[in-house]
């Protein structure tokens, strides 16, 4: 679970394996739904998981960890590392603002056999979404034509407002499956966003 960073990668090249492998960890409820990573990529990964689209008690969960790791670093005279402009400060400058990634993992196989890996990803980034393959970004759909498909921005918005985004993406690309399910080609699934299909 835990990848050395090499190379000329950006995390590595800023130090982030300097201590590798010492100092990392995964500490796991019993419950096997809320998670906290330590010293992955980020210095701190706080993560509320489980299996069905109950995303409100995901999202309580994830919560009432946030503000029960903050009480205890608190109380360790440390903190998360905030800032009033920028939000909350990663180790990724992509996750700057709130930091939030909300994810759903979901079968589109009409869209992964009528799109590219690349096609796909950039159909999904009209509905606000980004879409990860079976291996991680920029990779192919996962068995049965797997994607993760999560909320695109971090920053400029709410932790409720990225959420919905999410929601709102997800819904929209099981949209188009399902009128590909339907036998509807698919540039007329796609609607006004058929215009990937020409890069």
């Amino acid at each position: 679970m835990f990848q050395e960073p090499t190379g000329p990668a950006l995390l590595a090249a800023a130090g982030a394996g300097r201590d590798w492998p010492d100092n990392r960890g995964i500490f796991c409820a019993e419950s096997g739904k809320f998670f906290v990573w330590v010293n992955e990529e980020d210095h701190m990964r706080i993560i509320s998981m489980e299996k069905g689209g109950d995303i409100v008690g995901i999202f309580t969960r994830w919560s009432k960890g946030i503000e029960k790791m903050r009480s205890v670093l608190e109380g360790m005279e440390s903190g998360f590392q905030f800032d009033d402009h920028f939000g909350y400060i990663h180790t990724c400058p992509s996750n700057v603002g709130t930091g939030l990634r909300a994810s759903s993992m979901i079968l589109l196989p009409k869209l992964s056999e009528a799109l590219t890996p690349h096609q796909l990803e950039d159909f999904a980034k009209k509905f606000g979404v980004q879409a990860r393959g079976g291996s991680g970004e920029h990779t192919p759909a996962g068995p049965g034509g797997k994607w993760d498909i999560s909320n695109y921005q971090r920053i400029g918005f709410t932790e409720v407002e990225l959420v919905q985004k999410m929601i709102n993406g997800v819904e929209a690309l099981i949209g188009v499956e399902q009128k590909l399910e339907q036998g509807v080609a698919i540039k007329e699934a796609m609607g006004e966003h058929s215009d990937i299909l020409d890069h």
